[in-house]
């Protein structure tokens, strides 16, 4: 958690190397962070079966079916920033 800042950044990948979950940046603050690295994997394999052909297209087609993760991610991050005083900076 202390590599997650402010709006959330997530690292969709590097080259033809796509990133998912923890790594990607895709933590729930809410100690659950198990869904958001199977949903963010399902994501990143669906991409690259439905861009086989054209990799160029790959890593912004992931970005965007991920959108509503990375999403709801930054709702609970600002929801916990309100509760709690170590994650203010995030609301």
């Amino acid at each position: 958690m202390p590599h997650i800042r402010p709006g959330c950044r997530v690292d969709y990948g590097v080259g033809r190397i796509l990133f998912a979950g923890e790594v990607a940046g895709f933590l729930n603050p809410m100690c659950e962070g198990i869904s958001a690295g199977m949903e963010s994997g399902y994501c990143a394999a669906s991409t690259v079966a439905e861009h086989f052909d054209n990799p160029e297209t790959v890593r912004e087609a992931y970005r965007q079916s991920t959108e509503n993760l990375k999403s709801y991610m930054h709702h609970q991050w600002r929801f916990g920033g309100g509760m709690v005083g170590t994650f203010r900076e995030m609301e």
